[in-house]
């Protein structure tokens, strides 16, 4: 028995080849930047036996000629070697036209280091994810196939029990 060839396997074929270089070439000749971010406070807003929560202040300044919508923050905590809170945070806001804009990601440090007091080194690492403009780039941020993320790589340090 000799079974005929699936044609229908061919465009499926082509259309995952080409999509992502598709994608690409539409996405990769914009010359929308990412954001950049800033710390520029942190803050302890409640302190127990078992934790304190922080939180951080961060500017994101937008390069860009369009206003940016930031969409979502992952990020770790870092004090020392240790990985002290990982967190998703909505920054819920839209960075202007060439401006700056301040939102804040909270951490709840654990109770070995609550009790400490004194200045503190920290780093934050992870991503924000934001939205470019146009009606092409929503439908691709919409479709997960274009999400845009920059770097959140953050320092400074935190006094606590003061």
């Amino acid at each position: 028995m000799r079974c005929a060839p699936n044609r229908s396997v061919q465009p499926l074929l082509a259309s995952t080849v080409l999509a992502p270089a598709l994608v690409a070439g539409l996405t990769g000749c914009s010359t929308y930047r990412s954001p950049t971010f800033e710390a520029i406070g942190v803050r302890e807003v409640e302190r127990t036996d078992e934790h304190a929560v922080l939180v951080f202040t961060v500017k994101a300044t937008n390069p860009n000629r369009e206003p940016m919508p930031l969409r979502r923050a992952d990020y770790t905590v870092r004090f020392g070697e240790d990985d002290v809170f990982t967190g998703t945070r909505s920054p819920e806001s839209t960075v202007n036209t060439f401006g700056t804009h301040t939102f804040e990601l909270p951490a709840v440090i654990p109770a070995s280091l609550a009790g400490r007091t004194g200045e503190i080194p920290y780093a934050i690492h992870g991503s924000v994810i934001y939205r470019r403009p146009g009606a092409l780039a929503d439908v691709l941020f919409d479709a997960s196939i274009s999400v845009p993320q920059a770097t959140l790589d953050l320092s400074g340090n935190v006094i606590l029990g003061d």
